[in-house]
Order: C-alpha cells, then structure tokens, then sequence
C-alpha cells in the first residue's frame, strides 16, 4: 500500500457505485480519507458535512444536475477546494449541450487514460503538490467520431432511455423529425442496421466511450 506524506479528504462524485467503491478504496489505499456522493445534491450535503480538499466527479451523474453544474458551484463558492473531473467523455458537450469551458484550475481526466493507482496518485499530487498536471489528451484518436452539437444532445437523450416519442416532445419537434435525425446520428456513428445488432444499444456504448467528439 502506498503512503501519502500528508492524509487529505476526498470526496468522489460518481453515480455508478462499483465505480465509486473503487475509486474510493484506490484513494483509501493511497492514505487518503474519502467519501463518496452519487449526485451533486448528495455531493453539496458532503461538502457541508464532510468538508472534503479534494472534489473529483464524473461529469454525468443521471438525469439532474451535472458534474459541470458541481464543478462550477464549487469554483465560485469553495474556491480553497481543489478540483478534478473524471470522465468517459473527452467532449464535456456530450453532457452538457451548454458547455462553455471549465475552470483553468480544474483537471480533466478521461477514464480510459488510467491505467493503475499511480494514476490517481498523480491526480493527488498535481491537487496538492502542483508537481505534475493532466489534461485531457490533445492528440485525437484515429477512430475518433465527430459529431454535432444536436446529435451529441440527441445521443444523451438516447442514453437516458427516452423514446423517440419523448424525445420529440422534449425536443418540441415532431416525431418525423426525430427519427430522421436519429438515422443521421446512425450515420455519424458508422452504425449499419443488422440482424445481430441493436443500434441504440451500440449508439450508447459508443456515448459512453472515449471516442466521441464534438465539432
């Protein structure tokens, strides 16, 4: 087990629980305190409460407020605390439509970049150290996919398990419409109706990728 030279408190948003319990044991493992919240209204209760140094949160956290949401809030209300997105989406528009940029002091790590506890070691150190930073990667896959802001905000719609009818209305369009975009969404994502395969099942796997990137 690593030791840190210093225990800090860190708090992991994160709504999918195996992922969190992990998290949480690498960070325990590496000397740390941490707790963990599966929203950002959970999240806020741990602020008050556990009072963490350190917020890392994914960035889609389920229908409601987003890591984004989180991320901002903090920057402007606890600034003494450091934070850290940790994501599968190198596009945050895949999220969040709205996305304009996050805070210069926030790192940005994709969840296919880690590969071992040291990963997270040095998201710590860059925290509380400043002697190491990561970014998001700046080199694009060669199978990246480039999509558009409406099929990236039509994808997360499909994510969330909505029908194309509720997409519609959501939307305020009409049915028609939706599934004419949908097939161009398909195209984008070099999807193929076949027998053996589900499209919106493989278009999900795919949102929930690296992959996916927002013009």
């Amino acid at each position: 087990m690593l030791t840190a030279s210093k225990t800090h408190k860190v708090l992991i948003v994160e709504d999918e629980l195996f992922t969190q319990k992990l998290i949480c044991e690498i960070i325990t493992n590496l000397g740390h305190i941490c707790e963990a919240a599966a929203s950002v209204s959970e999240a806020l209760g741990q602020v008050r409460t556990f009072s963490p140094e350190l917020i890392i949160t994914d960035l889609d956290l389920g229908p409601g407020p987003t890591g984004i949401d989180l991320i901002n809030k903090m920057d402007k209300e606890f600034p003494e605390i450091k934070l850290a997105v940790l994501t599968a989406h190198t596009s945050p528009n895949l999220v969040d439509i709205r996305f304009k940029g996050l805070p210069s002091r926030v790192q940005y790590i994709i969840k296919a970049d880690l590969h071992a506890s040291n990963s997270f070691e040095n998201i710590l150190k860059n925290a509380f150290e400043q002697k190491t930073t990561i970014t998001a990667s700046k080199t694009k896959p060669v199978d990246a996919i480039y999509l558009s802001n409406t099929q990236a905000e039509l994808l997360k719609l499909i994510a969330q398990g909505l029908s194309n009818q509720a997409i519609a209305d959501k939307r305020g369009t009409t049915l028609r419409a939706v599934e004419a975009l949908i097939n161009r969404t398909y195209q984008a994502l070099k999807l193929n109706e076949n027998d053996s395969m589900n499209l919106r099942v493989e278009a999900v796997k795919l949102w929930k990728s690296s992959k996916i990137h927002v013009k």
